[in-house]
């Protein structure tokens, strides 16, 4: 005798892609959540001492990081390199003694002023506070 039942009735078919959706999401949260609160969120710091703050009037960049800094007439500056029209960073360039965006041609003059568009706004000065011998730089929200 043969049977034309088969090995799973269509019932239990579908409580099982209920039961297998349903680990799927529950094990989906952690690395959302871990998605939501990364890093990338916060707002950069930078620390350099005061020792080793170059004594220049040119901008000179903090490591690896989009701060830049110089001696001012008032103390150290610092600016976020980062366009303010679309959030590429730019660099200071000496010879040309300008900012320059690679991605779509904004320059900013020595002070950060937009000289040539898209960019309209200009470069935004970073805070800087002095504490225990140490240039503290944050970020400006943004």
């Amino acid at each position: 005798m043969t049977s034309d039942r088969s090995l799973y009735s269509r019932r239990q078919v579908l409580s099982l892609g209920r039961k297998a959706l349903l680990v799927l999401g529950i094990g989906s949260i952690y690395p959302v959540s871990r998605y939501l609160r990364s890093k990338e969120a916060q707002l950069a710091v930078g620390r350099i001492a005061s020792s080793e703050m170059p004594l220049r009037i040119n901008w000179q960049r903090l490591g690896q990081t989009r701060f830049w800094l110089r001696q001012g007439n008032d103390g150290v500056e610092a600016i976020w390199a980062s366009c303010t029209h679309l959030g590429c960073e730019v660099s200071y360039d000496i010879e040309q003694d300008q900012w320059l965006c690679p991605c779509h041609g904004s320059l900013y003059n020595r002070e950060g002023q937009p000289v040539q568009g898209p960019a309209v706004s200009p470069l935004v000065r970073a805070e800087v506070k002095e504490k225990d011998g140490f240039y503290l730089l944050h970020q400006p929200p943004g």
